[in-house]
């Protein structure tokens, strides 16, 4: 009951003052959720691709800090580039708050080098609703020092407990080939930058002006074949550093990790810190990641991928949080098309087109 009320009161305070600093949900398992992160990701790879994530934040604790995202894309060369869809929740403080989002993502292709460069810029536009269940705060006049919660309160409360908002982002990306002297190999470097909340809508559920602030993201990856030079198979070994940085008002996260890969295991560790520099105060997590990814052998356009990751707390809050959990679903059919693909335009288009998969069938990560 204590627990309720000091969150019931604290919760009124900040949203009262509209000081708050808001921030957009995380994940660790950034390079499993693309367009989350990035619009120009839409129909970058071949085919149509969904994905799943969930996040449960700081299981220890009783409040709820629970976070879902779905998400859907694919490419189509008689557009241009791709399109996609992106479904964001989240639920905090045992479902006091909840944050939905719904985005349409599309992506323009430019080939600045056949099969060897392309450049990705996409935009994006959605809704964001906000709602506070007010049915669920404790009020101090409200209790009776022997019964407990027993009074009606006469707290004034809004009548309106939801806000709808516009949203908009963009953001560019950029993947190249690197060869490997004297081989067929090659490295695969992907590189983007995001924008998102370009409008800074107005989140004040109290009838105030508390706009929700821009959030930029900057990523970068490596796909690296470290096999021996003369293997032939098929299932070489791949190691892929990659980081992230986000940053909204004066919030940021640095994440640097490693995959290290070989179809169909992968496993991986990352460190997140609160700034770009490696701080020790400012370590928030190490991250360690497993998973796995399959090509269907009876269907070769047919891939999935599942992934598990926790998050070490090692801030302040390592010995109440019980660190978070975190799971990943993929699905991609890459045979799937929006248009016809035969035609003259998406043909050519498709010849020029950056090619990824590379002379040895080059996995995708980020």
């Amino acid at each position: 009951m204590k627990q309720r009320i000091l969150c019931a009161v604290l919760f009124l305070l900040i949203i009262a003052t509209n000081s708050v600093l808001a921030q957009d949900p995380t994940f660790s398992q950034y390079y499993s959720n693309k367009l989350y992160y990035n619009p120009a990701f839409a129909g970058a790879d071949p085919g149509l691709r969904t994905n799943f994530n969930y996040r449960n934040l700081w299981t220890s604790l009783n409040s709820n800090f629970g976070t879902y995202n779905f998400s859907m894309d694919i490419s189509d060369f008689n557009l241009g580039g791709g399109i996609g869809a992106v479904v964001t929740g989240n639920v905090e403080g045992d479902g006091l708050l909840k944050t939905n989002s719904y985005a349409l993502n599309y992506s323009y292709r430019i080939t600045v080098v056949p099969r060897m460069c392309d450049i990705h810029i996409g935009a994006q536009a959605g809704y964001v609703q906000k709602s506070i269940d007010w049915s669920r705060f404790v009020f101090s006049d409200q209790l009776d020092p022997v019964y407990g919660q027993v009074y009606t309160s006469a707290a004034s409360l809004p009548s309106n407990n939801k806000k709808g908002m516009f949203d908009a982002g963009a953001g560019i990306m950029t993947r190249f080939n690197i060869k490997k002297v004297h081989s067929r190999r090659i490295i695969s470097t992907t590189i983007g930058f995001s924008v998102q909340h370009l409008t800074q809508p107005n989140e004040s559920l109290i009838g105030g002006v508390q706009r929700l602030p821009r959030k930029y993201v900057g990523h970068l990856s490596f796909m690296i074949p470290v096999s021996k030079k003369k293997s032939r198979s098929k299932n070489l070994t791949y190691i892929s550093p990659n980081f992230i940085y986000e940053r909204q008002s004066v919030l940021q996260t640095f994440n640097l990790g490693m995959f290290a890969l070989r179809a169909p295991l992968l496993i991986g560790v990352w460190y997140r810190n609160g700034t770009p520099a490696i701080i020790p105060r400012r370590t928030d997590a190490l991250i360690f990641n497993i998973g796995f990814r399959q090509k269907d052998p009876n269907n070769g356009t047919f891939i999935y991928q599942f992934g598990y990751s926790y998050d070490l707390t090692l801030s302040k809050l390592a010995g109440s949080s019980g660190g978070s959990h975190e799971i990943s679903l993929i699905l991609e059919f890459t045979g799937a098309r929006l248009t016809n693909a035969r035609s003259n335009s998406a043909r050519r288009k498709a010849r020029n087109c950056y090619n990824f998969n590379g002379p040895r069938n080059l996995p995708k990560i980020f």
